[in-house]
């Protein structure tokens, strides 16, 4: 993977304050650069894998060891992250290495994220600084040590950003300099933009195929992330000065890949598919609030639909907009009697979008008001913020004294660092905090605000392609969202920490007299 590291340098960067080189060329430090963002990321991370070792984990961690364990193994979360898992367990008897790995992984996606705004940014000691505030951060910190599959998704996410921010700034035709701006115009501060040759090759950019590599890498890691990268892939082909054709292809391949192994490859290794409401748990919800606002809707053979999976009052007890989980985890749930009538569930729900589509359109908004919304939703029913485990997950009958079941217990390499991190940890879930920490509207809106900023005064297209892969995210959210849980969307709170040197930097540019 390529860190992207040169291009346009700031004025007012130079002298032997941490700042640029204010002649021609590359200086060192700017070569060392992409170093320092990798050690300050590595190293912070390193500590919160030595005080929660081997990581943390919650029930989803005990489904993915049990399918290479155990079994059956199916495809009900990560194939990709289960047998990354089955590895670790076989050639080291461990499941630390995976989270070791994780941190090596996002160390590199955020250097390679702050190597793509540092041409049109800020200096590099504050995108070193932000690199390490992002590590830094306990909530940032501890998901990058934990269990989930959604750690490499976000790690995969984090790397398509930097790279289309790499392919937004390559020179189109009838430009000398990246961003598509024309011939003789500057880059910010005034200084004159460096000339770099046309591209060649039909409009086709070898980092593309980076980039589909990305995305791919976001729906093997997430069953759904796939609709991730499609979104990200529409949203990124206005930005991209590359012909589009290769854009539509390689995003193409991107999003076709995780459906056919889920339908056909899978299967064929012996992984069995997902039952299919596990796949439509969102219907289930969307059911049980259309159901309680407006019953009226429904007919009698309806009715007699939902009470054959769950009796009424499941139903209207699950009957809030912010989770899923009421309705679908509740004991009285038929999980058997809802995979065979499936279908006739669809029908349902297919008819509700058609007569009464707000209904419908209502829930998926509420239940993604952890993209949407800044503040808190705790106070309402289901709305609480599912954040991290901190203990040993509650192992299946039979797993008390097996080599498995020694490996999924804590056992930290340094106390005093463990001690610092549950502390910091605790004092981070303040319910004060949880708008900034913990939920990514903010942030998201934050790379929206500095794309702007970015692209009014220096027309760069670089932030916009990073905004345009955090709006992938919310979008995503909208249309798969569960329940309010941290971790669906710590993409954008990770890109968004990354971007405040550069909002900062726009800003004062915006407010100072010219």
């Amino acid at each position: 993977m390529t860190i992207i590291t040169v291009g346009p340098r700031p004025a007012g960067e130079s002298g032997p304050d941490g700042g640029g080189d204010g002649g021609g060329g590359t200086p060192a430090r700017e070569r060392w650069f992409p170093l320092a963002c990798y050690a300050t990321g590595q190293l912070v991370l390193l500590g919160w894998w030595l005080a929660l070792h081997p990581g943390l984990m919650s029930p989803d961690t005990v489904s993915y060891v049990r399918h290479v364990t155990t079994g059956p193994w199916t495809a009900t979360h990560s194939v990709a992250y289960d047998a990354l898992l089955r590895l670790s367990l076989r050639v080291t008897g461990d499941l630390s290495p995976v989270t070791l790995l994780q941190t090596t992984a996002m160390s590199a996606a955020l250097a390679h994220l702050a190597g793509a705004l540092r041409p049109y940014g800020p200096r590099r000691r504050w995108l070193v600084a932000a690199v390490g505030c992002a590590a830094l951060l306990p909530p940032l910190g501890a998901f990058t040590v934990t269990m989930w599959k959604d750690v490499p998704f976000t790690i995969c996410v984090l790397f398509a950003a930097g790279t289309a921010a790499g392919i937004a700034a390559r020179p189109r035709a009838g430009t000398r300099h990246g961003d598509g701006t024309p011939s003789g115009a500057t880059v910010p501060d005034g200084v004159p933009a460096p000339a770099r040759p046309r591209p060649r090759g039909g409009g086709w950019d070898p980092r593309l195929a980076v980039l589909g590599a990305e995305l791919l890498g976001a729906g093997l890691f997430r069953n759904n992330g796939f609709v991730v990268a499609l979104i990200a892939a529409v949203l990124l082909v206005p930005l991209l000065p590359v012909a589009r054709r290769w854009t539509a292809a390689v995003a193409a391949v991107a999003v076709a890949v995780p459906p056919l192994l889920m339908s056909s490859g899978y299967p064929a290794l012996g992984v069995a598919p997902p039952p299919r409401v596990f796949a439509y748990q969102t219907v289930f919800g969307d059911l049980a609030v259309a159901y309680a606002e407006r019953p009226g809707l429904f007919d009698r053979g309806q009715r007699e639909l939902l009470t054959g999976i769950a009796p009424i009052g499941t139903w209207l007890r699950g009957a809030t907009c912010h989770t899923v989980s009421r309705v679908y985890f509740d004991p009285d749930f038929d999980g058997r009697e809802a995979e065979r009538r499936v279908s006739e569930v669809m029908d349902l729900w297919r008819g509700l979008l058609v007569r009464a589509p707000g209904v419908i359109l209502d829930a998926r908004l509420c239940r993604a008001a952890l993209a949407w919304q800044v503040g808190s939703t705790a106070g309402e029913p289901g709305g609480e913020l599912y954040r991290f485990s901190l203990r040993d997950p509650v192992l299946p009958p039979g797993w008390e004294g097996t080599p498995v079941a020694a490996v999924m217990r804590g056992r930290p390499l340094s106390e005093g660092l463990r001690a610092a991190a549950l502390s910091a940890l605790d004092a981070a879930g303040a319910h004060r905090l949880e708008w900034l920490l913990w939920r990514g509207a903010l942030w998201c809106y934050l790379c929206y605000a500095t794309a702007a900023l970015a692209r009014r005064r220096t027309g760069s297209r670089a932030v916009a392609a990073v905004a345009a892969v955090v709006c992938a995210q919310q979008l995503g959210v909208l249309l798969t969202n569960t329940a309010q849980d941290f971790r669906f969307m710590v993409t954008p709170i990770i890109i968004g920490v990354l971007l405040v040197p550069t909002f900062l930097r726009e800003t004062r540019a915006l407010l100072s007299p010219r």
